[in-house]
């Protein structure tokens, strides 16, 4: 009773604090300048672009080379054209003409190769699949990039935020970055870490320029806070709610729902290096006893579809000839029971050799949506006699654990084009270089003509042979099963209505704030 009457407490504290702060918004509003307040679960993990640069490019305050479009095709940004030699190993960049940094800096092809440079060092584990021999500055306005194979990927490569220009000023003495200075249509303001970070408009921007004054980003990993401030009217725009939160929007006049499909899948990675998922017949029983209808229409409420696949199918690189896995409980059983796990026993849990088929799931709560899917999987696997525990974590903690080998499977929404080209995911999750490691895909999973098949996808210039080479991959992928794909995601952000123009990319790569205004 005590405990019940102090969350109570702390829960009528926070409520007059987002009341009074929604006061606050509204004032600014009716100024002449226009703070736009928004709220997510994410936070960068370092001052420095170079090191985390997925939110300050989302943001818009650092831009790269390339950037991508809302059909996840490549196009120029501070790069105006680009041409590759006929060996396929030399890239020249011709750079946009004009662009200040905004600090006043003229943007150089000088400065992009020293900000190339040093985030192929900063961010090793994603630019370290370039192989980069060299990188050239013939003149102010042109950047070469030699390579010492083919690599029809590259700039896929050079469009994610970890390569963004930074202008000289960034760096203290040592070469660490004190103020990131982009060339973005948002200049840096400050950050305090894991609250929330401020930028502001540049009215000097090559491109469009923005619409709103000033945004706050609010870093804020519960969903339910992030709803109750909207609620409030404290933030203007909730992005990534639960499928629930945002129905309890549908029917409002003052606030609007959107819906973006993004190149995200739901899936559970198998940890093959231990029993019982070392054995191909058990993760394709997991396959066929999870009800991926059941899970889109219960927990998602519909907002998703159920995945074959790796890649989402309005996206070119899907293998769209793939046959999902559809829910057999009969199949499963009879899988395990060939696989040597049997309830001999007559208890409900399988086992075999005297060893219980007790497994662990975990997942991550910054996803309001997984514990929810964990808990059905959990229960559509005791159907079949497998027993599962849930540990619910943190992002971090989460992640700890299956860096540590510390889990049977291990449930995660993985982005799969924050690089929008398959070489990216296809080493890190596929390729046995990167499931080594640790990765988000397939865990400690080697498979040699897998392997073959993405290197020479690698080094493929035309597209069609490389689509069919990822189509191969992907057939094997879903047939050795070291992974199960649930359901392709659908974003779900909720705005007040006076909020226009505000749209997340499909390649999550940018929320395009720079079109947003405030009626």
């Amino acid at each position: 009773m005590v405990n019940m009457k102090r969350k109570e407490g702390i829960l009528f504290i926070l409520l007059v604090l987002v009341v009074l702060g929604a006061g606050c918004t509204d004032k600014e509003q009716k100024g002449d300048n226009q703070t736009l307040s928004i709220s997510g679960q994410w936070s960068p993990t370092s001052i420095d672009p170079h090191i985390s640069g997925t939110v300050p490019q989302r943001l818009g305050y650092v831009e790269t080379l390339v950037g991508v479009d809302y059909e996840g095709k490549i196009i120029p940004n501070l790069a105006n054209s680009w041409e590759v030699s006929n060996d396929g190993k030399k890239w020249t960049f011709k750079l946009r003409e004009g662009v200040l940094f905004h600090d006043g800096t003229p943007f150089t092809a000088e400065i992009m190769k020293k900000s190339l440079e040093r985030s192929f060092i900063q961010s090793a584990s994603t630019f370290g699949k370039i192989p980069v021999t060299s990188i050239e500055v013939p003149d102010d306005l042109t950047l070469v990039i030699n390579l010492n194979s083919t690599f029809p990927a590259l700039p896929a490569y050079l469009s994610k935020g970890e390569s963004a220009a930074l202008a000289p000023g960034s760096y203290d003495a040592s070469g660490n970055v004190t103020k990131p200075i982009g060339t973005g249509p948002f200049i840096f303001e400050s950050w305090k870490p894991e609250e929330e970070i401020v930028i502001v408009k540049n009215p000097n921007y090559w491109g469009h320029v923005a619409s709103v004054d000033k945004v706050v980003y609010r870093i804020i990993p519960e969903v339910l806070t992030r709803k109750m401030l909207l609620d409030s009217k404290d933030i203007q725009i909730a992005m990534i709610l639960s499928p629930d939160v945002a129905d309890k929007y549908t029917e409002k006049a003052d606030y609007t729902v959107l819906e973006q499909p993004i190149a995200r899948v739901r899936m559970i990675a198998f940890n093959t290096e231990k029993e019982p998922f070392n054995d191909k017949k058990v993760r394709q029983a997991v396959n066929y006893a999870i009800d991926r209808e059941a899970i889109v229409n219960s927990v998602l409420s519909g907002y998703g579809t159920t995945a074959s696949g790796l890649f989402p199918p309005q996206f070119y690189w899907a293998n769209k000839d793939i046959a999902p896995y559809t829910y057999d409980v009969d199949k499963a059983k009879t899988l395990l029971d060939e696989a040597g796990w049997t309830d001999s026993d007559g208890d409900g849990t399988r086992d075999k050799n005297g060893k219980p088929m007790k497994i662990t799931l975990v997942t991550y709560s910054e996803r309001a949506e997984l514990p929810s899917i964990a808990e059905v999987i959990q229960q559509q696997l005791k159907k079949v006699g497998i027993e599962t525990e849930l540990k619910v974590l943190n992002t971090d903690a989460a992640n700890t654990q299956r860096n540590k080998g510390d889990f049977d499977i291990y449930l995660v929404g993985r982005g799969l084009f924050f690089v929008p080209d398959p070489d990216e995911i296809m080493m890190t999750d596929y390729h046995s270089s990167g499931t080594s490691i640790d990765g988000w895909g397939a865990y400690r999973w080697h498979n040699d003509t897998v392997d073959q098949l993405i290197e020479q996808a690698r080094t493929t210039s035309d597209e069609a042979a490389r689509k069919k080479l990822y189509d191969e991959v992907q057939a094997i992928v879903v047939e050795e099963a070291p992974v199960a794909y649930l359901n392709y995601y659908v974003n779900i952000d909720v705005t007040t209505s006076n909020i226009k123009g505000y749209r997340l990319h499909p390649t999550e790569c940018s929320f395009d704030l720079q079109n947003v205004s405030i009626s």
